[in-house]
């Protein structure tokens, strides 16, 4: 054998051999998997509310409000009235606008007391809502004021505005959110409380990854997460970054969430390394949310 004939000889054997080795790293395996996340959905709000149902809100401290023409200068005056005496003992704050989320009509014709859900002098409560889990949030909320006010404070539409701020009647017949108003009636202090606990994060989205399994098949990763807004409002332009060892492996563009939404994400087969044993996942967004805590998770191999 001529010495040309044995340098393609090695030549040959050493491309077979890393022919060979780039064919193992790349070569499915029995598949690993890595531990299961899912969140634990649990939040720092009022357990004991007095709303009906708990958690609601609207997206802002700052609530807009339309008042009808149909209104009478009394019912309107009494009405921004109950605006400030809520202004006065919470953090809200109340802000007439073509666009509202509050709409307040009038009228002269009280519904019959018997009628389910009305209150004697008009009516209130929220009109729509979306789950965002934290949260119910309220987009419109109505209110219809029927009979005039005979007490010197607006106690009709102090009530009716509790109510589209999603409080409910309760039994005592001291408070203000009685069935039946007097005016001696005063409002609750865990009314209070609740409202400034409620309204005292702001008006921010709030990304959260909710679930994410995955499995490894020699250095192909295949996972499942989804991706959900609890937050008060949309949010844009954000990604879903992928890393190992502090190693960037692939970023996926999400364009938007609205509120109470979720995006439900696969992929199979993405290369990386062999030898991973965790991974990190990021939402990653420029913009301030109300909290980055559930924005990364981690995950590992499964013991065996």
């Amino acid at each position: 054998m001529g010495l040309v004939d044995f340098i393609v000889m090695v030549i040959l054997f050493i491309l077979l051999f890393i022919g060979a080795y780039f064919l193992w790293l790349n070569l499915p395996t029995e598949s690993v998997e890595f531990e299961e996340f899912n969140l634990n959905l649990s939040f720092n709000l009022p357990q004991n509310s007095s709303q009906f149902y708990p958690n609601m809100r609207y997206t802002d401290k700052e609530i807009t409000y339309n008042l009808s023409q149909s209104c009478s200068p009394k019912k309107k005056a009494d009405f921004i009235r109950a605006t400030q005496f809520l202004e006065g003992k919470t953090v809200l704050r109340f802000k007439e606008s073509p666009s509202p989320e509050i709409i307040v009509s009038c009228s002269n014709i009280a519904p019959e007391p018997e009628e389910e859900g009305h209150f004697v002098a008009g009516e209130g409560g929220p009109a729509t809502i979306i789950n965002a889990s934290k949260y119910a949030i309220i987009l419109i909320g109505k209110i219809a004021l029927y009979r005039a006010e005979t007490c010197d404070t607006p106690q009709i539409a102090i009530h009716e505005l509790l109510h589209a701020l999603g409080f409910n009647h309760n039994n005592n017949s001291q408070s203000i959110m009685y069935p039946y108003t007097n005016c001696e009636q005063t409002l609750d202090k865990n009314i209070i409380e609740e409202i400034n606990s409620l309204y005292e994060h702001p008006s921010l989205p709030d990304l959260i990854i909710e679930t994410l399994t995955a499995n490894k098949s020699g250095r192909y990763l295949n996972f499942e997460t989804t991706i959900a807004n609890y937050g008060l409002r949309e949010i844009t332009d954000f990604k879903l970054d992928l890393s190992i060892e502090n190693k960037l492996v692939k970023s996926f563009e999400i364009a938007e969430l609205n509120i109470g939404a979720k995006r439900h994400l696969t992929v199979q087969n993405l290369a990386i390394s062999r030898q991973a044993e965790k991974v990190t996942f990021t939402l990653s967004t420029s913009k301030p949310e109300i909290s980055k805590d559930n924005n990364i998770v981690e995950i590992k191999l499964q013991e065996t």
